[in-house]
């Protein structure tokens, strides 16, 4: 049976897999070549040599703002450098800019150190003085000539390349900045949020810090960013301007480009939506986020052509793009949430491209998040601050900073064997994308059949049955519980996406918040066999019902385990009774509209049977008496031709024509089962053996010779859909009427989502 959250995190992947199909609807990986080298850093450093802590171990409260207030920069090509605040008084001040007022608690720390040995060179601080927040703002942009400017308040200052003050500029009040990519500008803007006011604009030069230009606008016009004089923003989709005629009417999801005191001037809507960061990548292109379903980083011109889209797959983007002061190369960073939603990503990834080439010059994957605070707050993130990369003025060089370790790395240079690689795996990724050629064979050599332990289960299951979902052993009995497997925080495992398949075979022993689970989760299954039939939609919501029974053939005797279970039941059970002989449980539990009942019984020492149906388990039980009768599913089917039954999963579904008109899910009368229509329809099966290949197969067969475009296009039916791509999803023809799909599952998105529309293949559908 399944618990009553099933049609939201289920645990047998009902629910949970459609709102995963929806979660991850943004996030897919981008193409890094598989078996590439890993890039070695020229260097790396740790910053907690000089100062550098951890943020708090909780939520932040805003008198915690500081652990967000880092990053990193380059000076010129030969002087990288990092930055972040500390809590209390430094015990050494090194320059005379750096000594502390009395009543500072916070200060802002910048080590240099030089690019090709990581030595350092120079290590300043400054107080940052107390405001009305608890701390005050602090950024460090670099500018030109070696030079870099300092955002401490509400005063910017400039630096000499050998660390000294060249100029200073207060404003009137604490400030929003965002330096323009070339380091020649800096615009500040001092925001009010109190609705009829104004916002003041201040655009300095970064030679001495001169004023080049003022001016207000509406309180309701985003943060703009900058290459030199040239502004740019994005309209939210409820953004309106408070006096119309002011400015040209705002459209909503839209790209603004415009210069201090000219209009602003529409270069491109967004089909869905303009979301996260937006950065200049030269005077001429700007790079955006487009979200809704499929989250991409376009790269757009002022005359609004989208001259780069780049697919972020199952990642997301952290902060802006950041651009070499030549205009020519940019840096991503990114990260991928675990399947559970923890509180950290699972993968944390920085790329380096070109205008020039297609694919990545340059992949690196992050070190882990250490710190066990939380990762991303509405200010900011506590790992990388504003931001985590930065590429040097010539853009030869990438800084990574991940919470208190710095490394250098080298970008290849065009045409070397870094961009070759990462092109080779972009037109890998589309040829495998395509459909194969027909085949005179399967993928793999037809089996011997099961096991001889898997034929003796088959032959305790009813003659009728449609659906038999199998797991070769031996292994643990995987968590149960749909709310432990979804606490926040609890760690990814490696046996996530095989964990992912167990469940297809055991869904009718998660019932009740998976009880059974608690009794045997310490006793290895040497077999779990899941067999189904009469599959009908449910009353609304939720996993549609069917008649069957899941049996776990355990390496021990589980007798001890058994007996305590059946203690517990007769004080939470429905109803206790005999079946063929045995005691059964019986336990009843309303999940949405519908009432599920699952029978339990435990018939020998080392094995466990849940039913959905008191019918079908009086056969189940009669057949393991001894009472022969025909095998479910025989051998002379044809799709036992087209399974590996020593695969670890495996599954047969042997289409039953008689309920077409009851049974939503068959293709026959009138293609109800996703798009597939086929009323010679025979059956499926589906294999996957993790320990040997990542790639699941899932073979069709007709009695329709000319099936194989219908499949191609309609078996998997959202394969365009987000953790679809990383399957590379290939159909080849076994032969005239039998179609074979191959999907890589390296990914638990993909597996996931792979194993929602196999439930629903194999009778067991999901009704959202």
């Amino acid at each position: 049976m399944v618990t009553k959250t099933r049609s939201i995190v289920g645990i047998g992947l009902a629910g949970f897999i459609f709102a995963a199909l929806f979660l991850y609807m943004w996030a897919k990986p981008l193409p890094n070549a598989r078996g590439n080298k890993v890039p070695e850093p020229l260097w790396e450093i740790d910053l907690t040599k000089i100062g550098y802590q951890k943020g708090p171990s909780k939520p932040l409260e805003l008198p915690e703002v500081w652990p967000l207030q880092q990053g990193v920069f380059f000076t010129d090509p030969n002087v990288a450098a990092a930055f972040f605040v500390v809590p209390d008084n430094p015990s050494s001040p090194t320059a005379e800019q750096s000594q502390p007022s009395p009543s500072a608690t916070h200060r802002l720390v910048a080590a240099f150190v030089s690019a090709d040995k990581g030595q350092l060179i120079q290590k300043l601080e400054w107080s940052l003085p107390t405001p009305v927040q608890p701390v005050s703002n602090s950024f460090i942009f670099p500018a030109t000539n070696g030079r870099f400017i300092v955002l401490i308040g509400d005063t910017v200052s400039l630096y000499s390349p050998d660390f000294k003050l060249l100029a200073r500029y207060d404003a009137r009040h604490e400030f929003w900045a965002t330096a323009s990519p070339a380091g020649d500008t800096i615009p500040l803007h001092e925001p009010h949020r109190i609705e009829g006011q104004t916002s003041q604009f201040e655009l300095l030069d970064t030679d001495q810090l001169s004023l080049r230009k003022s001016w207000s606008e509406s309180s309701q016009i985003p943060t703009r960013i900058l290459w030199g004089d040239e502004l740019a923003w994005i309209s939210s989709g409820s953004f309106s301007f408070g006096k119309p005629g002011q400015v040209p009417k705002i459209s909503p999801n839209s790209l603004y480009f415009q210069t201090p005191g000219t209009p602003a001037k529409k270069v491109l809507d967004s089909k869905k939506e303009f979301c996260g960061y937006w950065s200049f990548i030269n005077k001429d292109a700007i790079a955006v986020t487009d979200c809704g379903g499929e989250e991409k980083l376009l790269v757009v011109s002022t005359d609004g052509q989208i001259i780069r889209e780049i697919d972020l797959g199952l990642e997301q983007m952290y902060g802006p793009a950041m651009a070499a002061q030549n205009g020519r190369r940019f840096a991503v960073l990114t990260y991928e949430w675990g399947s559970a939603r923890n509180r950290t990503p699972k993968k944390l990834t920085a790329r380096v491209f070109d205008l020039s080439a297609e694919g990545p010059l340059l992949t690196v994957d992050l070190p882990s998040y250490s710190d066990p605070g939380p990762f991303s707050m509405p200010m900011g993130n506590t790992q990388f601050g504003p931001r985590g990369v930065a590429l040097s003025p010539d853009g030869e060089l990438l800084e990574v900073k991940s919470g208190p370790i710095v490394r250098l790395y080298k970008v290849p240079e065009l045409g070397r064997s870094g961009q070759s690689n990462a092109n080779s795996k972009d037109q890998n990724e589309v040829e495998s994308a395509r459909p194969l050629a027909a085949r005179p064979s399967p993928a793999f050599p037809p089996q011997s059949g099961p096991s001889q332990l898997a034929q003796q289960v088959l032959s305790w299951l009813p003659a009728d049955t449609e659906t038999v979902i199998t797991t070769n052993g031996p292994f643990l009995l995987p968590e149960l519980n749909p709310q432990a497997r979804q606490t926040p925080g609890r760690k990814e495992s490696d046996d996530e996406v095989e964990d992912t398949f167990k469940y297809l075979s055991l869904m009718l022993f998660s019932f009740r918040d998976g009880l059974l689970g608690n009794y045997l989760k310490g006793d290895k299954i040497l077999l779990a066999v899941q067999g189904s039939r009469h599959f009908r939609p449910p009353s609304g919501l939720g996993m549609a019902p069917f008649e069957g029974c899941a049996i776990g053939v355990f390496a021990s005797d589980i007798t001890g385990h058994a007996n305590s279970f059946m203690e517990e039941a007769s004080k939470r059970a429905l109803r206790m009774e005999q079946i063929e002989g045995h005691h059964v449980a019986v336990f009843q539990e309303k999940l949405e509209e519908d009432t599920w009942t699952t029978f339990v019984a435990f018939p020998k020492p080392n094995i466990a049977v849940a039913a959905s149906n008191e019918k079908y388990l009086h056969e189940v039980l009669s057949r393991l008496n001894g009472k022969g009768a025909e095998r479910a599913l025989p051998d002379t089917l044809p799709e036992w031709k087209h399974v590996n039954a020593h695969a670890e999963f495996w599954a047969v579904r042997h289409y039953d024509k008689k309920h077409a008109a009851m049974d939503p899910t068959l293709p026959i009368g009138g293609g109800r089962a996703g798009n597939l229509t086929d009323d010679q329809a025979i059956g499926l099966t589906f294999s996957f053996d993790p320990a040997n290949s990542k790639t699941a197969t899932i073979t069709y067969v007709s009695g329709d010779k000319n099936i194989f475009q219908n499949v191609q296009k309609n078996l998997f039916p959202l394969e365009s859909e987000p953790g679809a791509r990383e399957m590379h999803i290939r159909y080849g023809e076994v032969e005239r009427g039998k179609v074979e799909g191959s999907y890589d599952l390296d990914h638990i998105e993909s597996a996931e989502l792979f194993v929602f529309f196999l439930e629903g293949l194999l009778g067991h559908a999901i009704y959202p």
